[in-house]
């Protein structure tokens, strides 16, 4: 890994209106690019905007105008973005696309129970390697599954991305973060960034807000819940590279999941 300035972007997106929610993404990574960042993420299905069922509808595949211009920005600014979609199944995804090309695309693997009946599972747990960084994605209600995030880790992740669609907000959304990710972060010595859906959908649905950036200790770095933002954070490599070195010198330096005993776990 190289020094990353990451941002983690909390937005409203309102169903089925492609336009006006590109037209904010793409004024996001605007943002991002005035302050020199290196990766912007953007929250689940943040291009079609959430709702289950009404999503379903929204198919905008890797071929589609509409995720062409998140392409090309990425072309404009160098950046990596990182966003959510409806991919042909219909299934959730979440791309990464840097430098004008798709570096990878995850499928939602674990679907909520209101997702589940019209929506297809991904069955793989693949890294995406960027110029900067090895990264993970899990979405979602995926953050309590430590699973995923030990499987990205002993796959090399640095930084596990973690774009929500949730409704809880404000000091309820906080504190499940709180219990939840600097556990994802601290067991698996990675990066953890998480982003929410931020306010009405035009659906019924409400999403609660919030981004928050954590380091591989499991410190917050940065958080906003105050509605529709951005917050950045810069990770430094050095605290994983001693981490995940051999010889270390004190236990606080020991890297876990190079002391797993697989063979004797859920047998």
């Amino acid at each position: 890994m190289e020094s990353v300035r990451l941002s983690m972007v909390s937005m409203n997106s309102v169903l089925g209106d492609l336009k006006g929610n590109i037209s904010r993404m793409l004024a996001h990574c605007d943002s991002a690019f005035s302050k020199e960042s290196d990766i912007i993420c953007f929250p689940e299905l943040c291009l079609p905007g959430y709702s289950m069922p009404g999503s379903t509808g929204l198919v905008t595949g890797v071929d589609s105008p509409e995720f062409s211009a998140i392409v090309d920005k990425s072309s404009e600014t160098g950046m990596c973005v990182c966003f959510g979609f409806v991919d042909e199944g219909p299934s959730i995804a979440q791309a990464v696309v840097e430098d004008g090309r798709v570096l990878g695309v995850y499928h939602k693997t674990h679907l909520g129970e209101r997702e589940a009946p019209v929506m297809v599972p991904g069955n793989d747990l693949d890294t995406i390697r960027t110029s900067r960084a090895i990264l993970g994605v899990q979405v979602c209600w995926e953050a309590h599954f430590p699973e995923i995030s030990g499987t990205y880790a002993l796959k090399g992740a640095d930084i596990i991305l973690m774009p929500f669609a949730s409704g809880l907000g404000g000091e309820r959304r906080r504190s499940s973060w709180d219990r939840i990710l600097p556990a994802r972060a601290y067991d698996n010595t990675v990066y953890v960034g998480a982003c929410n859906g931020c306010g009405p959908t035009g659906s019924g649905t409400t999403l609660g807000g919030g981004a928050a950036i954590y380091d591989a200790r499991g410190n917050k770095l940065a958080e906003d819940f105050s509605g529709e933002c951005i917050v950045t954070a810069d990770l430094d490599p050095e605290p994983l590279e001693i981490i995940r070195a051999d010889g270390y010198v004190s236990m606080k330096d020991v890297y876990f999941l190079d002391k797993r005993r697989p063979e004797i776990y859920f047998r």
